[in-house]
């Protein structure tokens, strides 16, 4: 199992830590600011539990804001879903409580959390619980103030037993936020108005995983308004051909030949939207695999259904990263290591995601 350790129960929690980079200068509390976080586990071959945080937090621009502000309606959804597909609603928008109410004598740095997500001994700022999970439920914000940036859970299945999620990523619903998302569909619509297959991909890619496009990208959690909505516009331009709803009925049948095998249901997948290298390459560059590369996809509607949108990295990013300015001893690795996480990790990711958006 994945992550998974045995411990002396510690009340039976499922814990949701939430973690940012930065402590913003913030105002005077103002309207309050939603936020929305989203990550992952595996807790089995072929098994995905999702967690989605959502809630209103104060707005502040000058003052730090409150460790743990009084009556924070945050609440979090679980949803398991098995080998066959089947998702299954655990948690729908349970409300979380302040963990120092639900648990004052508890050493808070015990909770089985990464070190960067952890908290300190007697501390347990912006640690949450949820009172209502079976085996209990924790959730920490990080920074202290500021608004969240990333989110990591640990689920204790039973008692003493848990799994440990992957890093996921938190958004801040504004006014800005919303302008510049606005702005980004527009440039995607123009693309795929045009026929600009290559490009429209690109910017696909820029909004759902920016760090496929570029390095200096940070990873950001999709909005399923917006999942919803590139998927339509690929649909509408590609005559239903392209989009996300079209991969995700194709990644749909590869699960359910490959219930028990995660990377075979992915290869299943690659084959059928037409993502595997057809010949050996005539020069081995020793990173590219029997996937195909950005340059080498079919950018026309004569490509496989369900060929675009991609889900790979873009070359300029995989080639930056294995020949940098400068010695570097292990940057082949961490190419070959990027591209493969990228399509075993982020797409049966990128497909939990999809069906969630479009339930």
């Amino acid at each position: 199992m994945s992550n998974m350790r045995i411990l002396k129960p510690l009340s039976c929690v499922l814990a949701v830590a939430l973690v940012a980079t930065t402590t913003p200068p913030v105002d005077a509390q103002t309207e309050p600011y939603r936020v929305t976080c989203e990550t992952m586990a595996f807790p089995s071959q072929g098994v995905t539990l999702t967690y989605r945080l959502t809630g209103s937090l104060p707005e502040t621009t000058t003052v730090e804001m409150p460790q743990n502000p009084v009556n924070t309606p945050l609440t979090l959804t679980v949803q398991w879903q098995d080998q066959h597909g089947r998702v299954q609603t655990l948690l729908n928008a349970s409300a979380l409580s302040e963990y120092e109410q639900l648990a004052p004598d508890t050493d808070f740095s015990q909770l089985p959390f990464e070190e960067t997500f952890r908290a300190q001994p007697n501390n347990s700022d912006r640690l949450y619980g949820a009172p209502a999970s079976v085996h209990g439920l924790y959730v920490s914000l990080r920074p202290t103030s500021g608004q969240p940036q990333q989110t990591q859970t640990i689920h204790y299945l039973r008692p003493g037993e848990y799994v440990r999620s992957t890093v996921g990523y938190c958004q801040i619903e504004n006014a800005e936020r919303d302008r510049a998302v606005d702005e980004q569909l527009t440039l995607l619509k123009e693309r795929l108005q045009a026929g600009d297959w290559a490009a429209a991909d690109r910017e696909t890619r820029r909004l759902l995983a920016p760090g496929s496009v570029s390095l200096s990208s940070d990873a950001r959690l999709v909005q399923p308004e917006l999942i919803r909505t590139i998927d339509q516009m690929w649909l509408t331009a590609s005559n239903g051909r392209f989009g996300l709803s079209v991969q995700l009925r194709l990644w749909q049948q590869a699960l359910a030949e490959h219930p028990n095998n995660r990377d075979a249901a992915v290869n299943a997948f690659r084959d059928r939207v037409g993502w595997k290298l057809a010949a050996p390459r005539a020069e081995v560059d020793f990173i590219s695999s029997d996937w195909l590369n950005e340059s080498e996809l079919t950018y026309s509607l004569h490509a496989p259904e369900g060929h675009l949108p991609w889900a790979g990295v873009s070359d300029e990013v995989v080639q930056s990263l294995a020949a940098p300015e400068g010695h570097c001893g292990s940057c082949f690795t961490d190419a070959m290591q990027l591209r493969n996480e990228r399509f075993y990790s982020y797409l049966p990711q990128l497909m939990g995601w999809v069906e969630l958006s479009l339930e």
